[in-house]
């Protein structure tokens, strides 16, 4: 038994390597498209935010907020599009065997089977959360290489560059940021401007 709960330790970590491997992949190669698209000048914020805010960087935090909540909607989408119907028939299997299990505690086939489908529904929810993760990624990653959104965008001054490689440099570490930024969903944002706030002193104005 302890055997093979250390192969299924085992192989849980190789999964998560090979998830983290996948997706700095991904980043990398969002990084080079970045590149060659600021090259070309694709990058430079097209968006018009005047009528979100006066404030260029009160409207870029609304719209970066507006563009996370409508990828969580696709992702939710994509979910119950393509993954739920598989998870429930994992999860119903799961909870046939553990139904079985408690008719008979000492039954080692159904120790097994519970233990399989337990593996099967983790690592289903984990490839459902790659692939998640891999789908919001490219498209916060897209939306920031055709300068649709920015989080440093407003940032940028081509003034305070040697040359056009910092400016690509710059435009591609801003696109896999922003493409991280969206990916992490709306609770990662509201937590980033609340610890953000935190660090400005308070205006009694």
């Amino acid at each position: 038994m302890i055997i093979k709960e250390e192969l299924i330790n085992s192989v849980s970590l190789n999964t998560r390597q090979r998830y983290l491997y996948s997706i700095m992949k991904l980043s990398g190669v969002f990084f080079v498209i970045a590149l060659i698209a600021s090259y070309f000048g694709f990058t430079t914020m097209s968006t018009d935010l005047s009528t979100v805010s006066d404030n260029t960087f009160i409207a870029q935090i609304t719209f970066i907020g507006f563009v996370i909540a409508i990828n969580e909607r696709i992702i939710e989408a994509f979910k119950r599009t393509f993954r739920r119907r598989t998870s429930e028939e994992y999860s119903n299997e799961l909870k046939s065997a553990k139904a079985l299990l408690i008719e008979d505690p000492a039954n080692i086939e159904s120790i097994e089977k519970v233990r399989l489908w337990q593996s099967i529904v983790n690592d289903y929810s984990s490839e459902t959360g790659r692939m998640c993760l891999a789908v919001s990624l490219t498209i916060g990653c897209a939306l920031a290489s055709v300068g649709a959104v920015r989080v440093l965008g407003g940032l940028e001054n081509p003034d305070q560059f040697s040359n056009q490689f910092h400016i690509m440099i710059f435009d591609a570490i801003d696109v896999v940021i922003t493409g991280w930024v969206i990916s992490g969903g709306s609770e990662g944002w509201t937590n980033f401007l609340y610890n953000a706030r935190s660090i400005f002193p308070e205006n009694k104005k």
